[in-house]
């Protein structure tokens, strides 16, 4: 999914009375973990964890990608900073910071977000 389409803004919750029902911040139905009667009796414990990961991942998401954007702002700056020094020879600094940085950027591009 684009990072520019729409979507239903955040906080999203879950709803009582059986707490499968992710709804957004005017109560809107967002999401529901709720796939049946037979699945209700049996794992309504599950789908209500379920439920409340969706609302926790859905609330986090936009402040997680602010501070891993600033992360790896950093990391770049501290890299290009220690690689281009003449003094410096903490190559396998440089080589950790490339990796993280790697790792970072794997994130973004699964999460379908723009560094």
């Amino acid at each position: 999914m684009p990072t520019d389409a729409p979507r239903t803004p955040t906080p999203w919750k879950v709803s009582p009375p059986d707490e499968t029902l992710v709804v957004g911040p005017e109560n809107e139905p967002v999401a529901t973990t709720f796939q049946g009667d037979a699945d209700y009796d049996d794992h309504c414990s599950i789908r209500a964890a379920d439920a409340a990961f969706i609302a926790r991942a859905a609330n986090a998401h936009d402040p997680a990608m602010s501070a891993l954007r600033s992360a790896y702002t950093a990391l770049a700056f501290a890299f290009n900073r220690l690689h281009g020094s003449a003094r410096s020879r903490d190559t396998e600094l440089c080589d950790d910071f490339g990796k993280v940085r790697g790792r970072i950027e794997k994130v973004f591009r699964d999460a379908g977000e723009r560094l």
